[in-house]
């Protein structure tokens, strides 16, 4: 607020220059003091004031003390607003300084969840990787189940050459033997069983391997969105927090940047109140010093004016001599 400062240092300086005491009037009328003085000694009247005397400085009225009672009053005021002034000044910048520490903290605040959603992403990664090598221990089951068929598929292909084996020896003895071929019979039907039970083995392991998969793929895709639901809610909270931390803070500055305001308009009015008064009184000082000046004015005229009344009754006397003597 220089704009005052500069206000109040102007105020100081019309101070300064109304208290000046007067300068003193120059002597004036020695040559017409004199030549009264002769003149008394000559007519042997009474001796007239100097003029010297008369042009001493009056002693100040009540008026006058009054008033400089009451400029000084202005000046004490003038300066408990100046201090209070720089108070406000002080407190302003101790408020600039606290919002600069909340942004320092906004910002520092914001760096934190930054860095705490970089380790919730990390999280997921880590557990993409961790289910990539369940899906690798799982296909690493499944080529160890296809082995485990492959084995079981050609231990019953042996089986199946033996028992085809058996069977043309069967042939061989069913041509002569009618019981050999009720046991061809069902081997036959032995070995469709078998071969009925190898295609369902094979279609349930298909199937469990597929139902695996798409359970896993399901499990996996549940839950990347629930993480991906989680972190966007704990972001969405996080930038809601600091919001609300922030319009709170900023409404509280604003409330007490208000009541600075309000504050420093009071003061302003005051301060120009004051300086009104002031110019108020010094005008009513200069109409006084007019005033005195015009009466001090009226006082001279009006004893130049009886001195030259006097000159003609000390001229008659010695003209009365004269004519006395002849």
């Amino acid at each position: 607020m220089p704009w005052l400062h500069k206000t109040l240092i102007g105020t100081q300086v019309e101070i300064f220059i109304i208290n000046m005491p007067p300068k003193k009037g120059k002597k004036g009328g020695k040559k017409s003091g004199k030549k009264g003085g002769k003149k008394g000694k000559k007519g042997g009247k009474k001796d007239t004031p100097s003029v010297g005397d008369q042009s001493k400085a009056p002693e100040p009225t009540e008026k006058e003390v009054l008033l400089q009672a009451e400029l000084e009053k202005v000046t004490l005021q003038l300066e408990a607003a100046k201090f209070t002034v720089e108070d406000l000044k002080q407190e302003n910048e101790w408020l600039q300084n606290e919002a600069q520490k909340i942004r320092i903290e906004s910002h520092e605040y914001m760096s934190y969840m930054e860095k705490k959603t970089s380790k919730r992403q990390t999280t997921i990664i880590t557990l993409s990787d961790h289910n990539k090598q369940e899906i690798r221990n799982l296909q690493i089951q499944r080529q160890n189940m296809e082995d485990e068929f492959d084995e079981k598929k050609r231990a019953l292909e042996n089986l199946l050459l033996q028992k085809q084996h058996l069977l043309e020896k069967a042939n061989q003895e069913l041509n002569d033997l009618q019981e050999y071929k009720d046991l061809q019979s069902d081997q036959l039907n032995k070995i469709k069983e078998l071969e009925q039970e190898v295609v369902k083995m094979r279609a349930h392991h298909t199937t469990c391997v597929q139902q695996m998969k798409s359970d896993f793929l399901r499990e996996k895709k549940d839950f990347q969105h629930d993480s991906e639901f989680r972190v966007q809610s704990l972001e969405k909270k996080a930038i809601q927090d600091a919001q609300q931390c922030l319009s709170e803070h900023a409404n509280k500055i604003k409330l007490e940047n208000r009541e600075l305001r309000q504050k420093l308009m009071q003061l302003i009015k005051t301060t120009r109140a004051l300086t009104d008064h002031q110019k108020t009184l010094e005008e009513q000082k200069r109409q006084l010093l007019r005033e005195q000046s015009y009466a001090y004015d009226l006082k001279k005229l009006r004893e130049a004016r009886q001195k030259k009344s006097f000159k003609p009754l000390e001229d008659n006397p010695q003209e009365s001599n004269q004519e006395e003597k002849t």
